[in-house]
């Protein structure tokens, strides 16, 4: 499983590697056009900094820098200029240097320590700042090497992409396929985002007979709402970055959508745990309103401290840049801020963060579990739910929903009375405010930080 793309060529130099939406390229094609591209690199001490999007030259660059050894950052294709200078302040990242500049061929197959990084990622700061995790070779090989046991691996194998690849669900893939010697099919997003090209996406399915496709829960609800049929070439829709909802999971097994649920960290170099390969056409095992993550991957332990999900795994990162404190323990266990319970088969279901807790009059109050409440409701199309200062309570709730088109005047009283079936009275929102959409990461989770600053001064 070696992460070049110039032994990849080597081998297989005329089988597809990456499909585009007006090209397709064999490896030995993608690896000359690789080729000043890793010279250059070759002579580069510093990791490499770059804000790819999903076009060929971005994908280049990362193949280039798997070849050769070289670290790299890949920031949000929208990073401003503060947060590029933050990261090359903490990395020592550079930008790209010129191709043409290379004077010398590249060493095709360099020796690289496993333990050496192979990329530095952010974490998605959904919640809080990010951190920029140290991914090494031996983590990310790991994780390719887990997923590839559980799914197998087909010799059409064809899995798309249409996650960033600022995040590491969207690098796994390329990792995967490149260790594989298999095809990545690239699916842009335009500028206004992914779900304003979902009926493209299902027809590129189609059209490139994907077998294999990572997906955020949102997108999938997108596409089965617009009609979209399970073509037969289709094997399994990886579904992750999100809680996925039991009326979600069962609208896709009416919809004859082979689901794999899982879960996983950007410190896991992807997911850790996952639904059986074997079960992905029958019904979701479901605790309360979760369903099933999965079970942990080969070479991945769980165990539970306290309500915390702790993990030791082979695909573990090394640690978090510009910091020496240890991330894991002396006998290798990481301790997420992430709460779960497992099932009686060993299943993991996962609750929430520990960090996203409200404190109200002294009682503790989950926000997913509120915005898993409001959903079920018929008038509501999504909910964030957050805690804002209260001198009385210490932290009031309040929620900012998105009422579906045939209920544009929801009220708080009304709300208040459905959700009196549901909750108990004091994790009920003590305020109200309606959107027409809530922001969202790029890799299509709930960007919670986003919604406090936009919508918070409005309580």
């Amino acid at each position: 499983m070696q992460l070049s793309i110039f032994v990849a060529a080597s081998e297989v130099p005329d089988r597809v590697a990456l499909i585009t939406e007006t090209a397709r390229f064999t490896y030995g094609e993608l690896a000359g056009l690789c080729e000043s591209r890793a010279a250059a690199l070759a002579h580069s001490r510093a990791p490499l900094l770059l804000q790819p999007g999903l076009d060929l030259d971005s994908l280049l660059w990362l193949y280039a820098a798997a070849a050769t050894g070289t670290p790299f950052l890949p920031l949000h294709a929208q990073a401003t200029p503060r947060e590029r200078a933050a990261a090359r302040a903490l990395t020592g990242a550079e930008d790209p240097p010129p191709p043409e500049l290379a004077i010398a061929p590249p060493n095709h197959e360099p020796k690289v320590d496993p333990e050496a990084p192979f990329s530095l990622m952010l974490t998605s700061g959904s919640t809080g700042p990010s951190k920029i995790v140290v991914l090494s070779r031996r983590a990310v090989l790991a994780s390719a090497a887990g997923s590839q046991h559980n799914m197998g691996l087909q010799d059409d194998e064809c899995w798309l992409l249409c996650l960033p690849l600022s995040h590491v669900a969207g690098l796994s893939i390329i990792v995967r396929m490149l260790a594989a010697r298999r095809t990545v099919v690239l699916f842009a997003p335009s500028e206004a985002g992914l779900l304003t090209r979902v009926r493209d996406l299902g027809r590129q399915i189609h059209e490139h007979r994907v077998t294999l496709v990572s997906l955020v829960p949102i997108v999938l609800e997108r596409l089965l709402l617009d009609g979209f049929q399970r073509p037969v070439a289709l094997r399994a829709v990886l579904l992750g970055g999100a809680g996925c909802t039991p009326d979600l999971a069962e609208q896709a097994r009416r919809r004859d959508i082979p689901l794999i649920t899982s879960y996983g960290l950007t410190e896991t170099g992807s997911q850790i745990t996952a639904r059986h390969y074997a079960e992905r056409n029958a019904p979701l095992a479901q605790r309360g309103d979760r369903v099933s993550s999965g079970h942990p991957l080969a070479h991945v332990e769980i165990k539970l401290v306290g309500e915390r999900i702790a993990i030791r795994a082979s695909s573990l990162f090394s640690g978090y840049a510009g910091t020496t404190t240890p991330a894991i323990t002396a006998d290798g266990w990481f301790v997420t801020s992430d709460r779960g319970v497992l099932g009686p088969a060993g299943e993991l279901y996962v609750l929430g963060r520990t960090d996203l807790v409200i404190i109200t009059g002294g009682e503790k109050v989950d926000p997913e579990e509120v915005e898993r409440a409001l959903r079920t409701l018929p008038q509501v199309r999504d909910a964030c739910v957050f805690g804002l200062p209260s001198g009385e309570f210490g932290q009031r709730v309040v929620a900012v929903v998105v009422p579906m088109p045939t209920a544009p005047d929801l009220t708080l009283e009304h709300l208040t009375v459905q959700l009196d079936l549901q909750l108990s009275r004091f994790k009920i929102p003590r305020a109200l405010v309606t959107a027409a959409a809530l922001p969202l990461t790029a890799s299509g989770k709930l960007d919670r930080q986003a919604c406090v600053t936009e919508f918070g001064r409005w309580f």
